[in-house]
């Protein structure tokens, strides 16, 4: 599972949430130094292919050009409304691999804030634009 947010302080709070519930959790973001990060990441690639795993992230650092195929979910924990950015995001869940049959993306909406709600309507054009099926 890939939980995208840009807030460091929210991956933050979403590790401290999680705590000790989740036995593989990593936390990728841009305060988190080069080698650390190299580190994490050949920790997550060892995982044996059927293991769960959770890797909390900013969408700067793997939205584009990350690759770690085991990933079948992704949840968005932002509001985001280019369709482009969308399919930087949904692009983490298309890799091939043995043990996935399905994507899922999670995207959770703020419906008391119009701009939020402009924007989830446009992530719907585009999950659409995808080929997402979406399910209340």
């Amino acid at each position: 599972m890939l939980v995208l947010t840009e807030r460091t302080e929210h991956l933050d709070a979403i590790q401290m949430a999680l705590g000790e519930k989740v036995p593989s959790l990593f936390v990728l973001h841009g305060r988190v130094a080069k080698k650390q990060r190299a580190s994490l990441i050949a920790e997550l690639n060892t995982l044996p292919p059927d293991a769960p795993r959770v890797l909390l992230a900013t969408g700067k650092l793997v939205g584009e050009g990350f690759d770690h195929p085991p990933l079948d979910t992704l949840v968005l924990a932002m509001p985001v409304s280019w369709e482009g950015t969308l399919q930087q995001y949904a692009g983490r869940l298309h890799r091939e691999h043995a043990t996935k049959t399905d994507v899922r993306i999670i995207d959770f909406v703020d419906t008391g804030h119009p701009a939020l709600l402009r924007m989830w309507d446009k992530r719907q054009r585009g999950y659409r634009a995808m080929g997402y099926r979406m399910a209340e």
